[in-house]
């Protein structure tokens, strides 16, 4: 039995081990000589491939077969690789499990692989499908029920690594086992955010034209020591969004399909975010401009053009204050 995980959603995979070894252990799952557990990291194992071959090749008769799971696979060495990929077409038999977070379907030992045995394949999340993939998970996997808004404040906080997320709630849980609802309040008082997006704050006074917000949102990031370069950047992007939204509700598109067409959560971006309001207030000509001005001041405060913090300030107030 020869199955291979590929995907950076640990917390999928882990489960996913988990069930394969209840499936090839059985009884003998508690058994710490019924398997070996290896990391292609280990710089004491001189070959990982030699480990794994002679574990499947020689099975006593006095002793039932070892189950193998290799974690960390992409970090195999070229030789264990080809050595790998030569041995799996002719293995006679085998209870191997190889977790890698990538894996070349044109490479050799994918085709090996593929040929032998189940791939599976484990995408993490997009960040904006995190909050409805923490309101799927932790009722069915903790057995609690949780708040929307407490879904979005770890999504926002954690991003979409979901065996952190897996592992914050864990810890929610450990400080408040008896309550009858993971809430917002909770959440706030347990998980600190771990993703930098200080910047993420500004778009929504910028999207609505208010000045006045604006400019001490503004102050604030670059007073707390954000760079101009990352402020100018989110506001690139979120203008580029704003400029795409409009232009696909322009054509029929409906506000849902509009917002999951240009990779963003319907209802911070939609409904909280007000994106129909702003494309209102910014008009579609009056967006072109800004981009092409975002664009320009990037590169002056690259090439040192715009070399104060009260130039670069000033360049990016003007944006709105005019």
């Amino acid at each position: 039995m020869f199955v291979t995980l590929i995907g950076k959603d640990q917390f999928s995979k882990d489960k996913r081990i988990d069930k394969f070894l209840a499936e090839t252990l059985g009884d003998r799952i508690s058994d710490p000589m019924a398997k070996q557990v290896l990391y292609a990291t280990d710089t004491n194992i001189a070959s990982i491939s030699d480990v794994i071959i002679e574990a499947c090749d020689s099975v006593s008769i006095f002793s039932p077969e070892q189950v193998i799971v290799v974690r960390k696979a992409e970090a195999l060495k070229t030789d264990d690789m080809k050595a790998l990929a030569k041995w799996l077409p002719h293995a006679a038999s085998g209870k191997l499990l190889f977790d890698f977070e990538t894996l070349l379907a044109s490479s050799e030992l994918y085709k090996a692989l593929a040929k032998v045995g189940k791939v599976e394949k484990f995408d993490v999340p997009k960040q904006y499908e995190m909050a409805d993939w923490i309101s799927a998970v932790v009722p069915t996997h903790f057995n609690k029920a949780i708040e929307p808004a407490a879904s979005q404040y770890l999504a926002e906080a954690l991003g979409n690594d979901t065996k952190l997320v897996s592992e914050e709630v864990e810890k929610i849980l450990l400080y408040a086992p008896d309550c009858k609802k993971i809430t917002l309040d909770l959440v706030k008082t347990m998980v600190v955010s771990q993703r930098d997006i200080p910047t993420y704050e500004i778009e929504g006074f910028f999207g609505m034209q208010n000045a006045k917000a604006y400019v001490q949102k503004l102050n604030e990031l670059l007073n707390s020591g954000v760079d101009a370069i990352r402020i100018s950047n989110t506001l690139y992007n979120y203008a580029l969004s704003l400029l795409n939204y409009g232009s696909l509700t322009a054509k029929g598109v409906s506000p849902e399909e509009a917002a999951k067409k240009i990779g963003k959560n319907y209802y911070m971006f939609v409904k909280k975010g007000q994106a129909a309001e702003c494309c209102r207030r910014w008009r579609k000509p009056l967006l072109v401009r800004v981009l092409r001005r975002l664009a320009d001041l990037n590169y002056e405060i690259k090439s040192g053009k715009c070399p104060t913090r009260m130039s670069q300030e000033l360049a990016l107030a003007a944006l709105v204050v005019r």
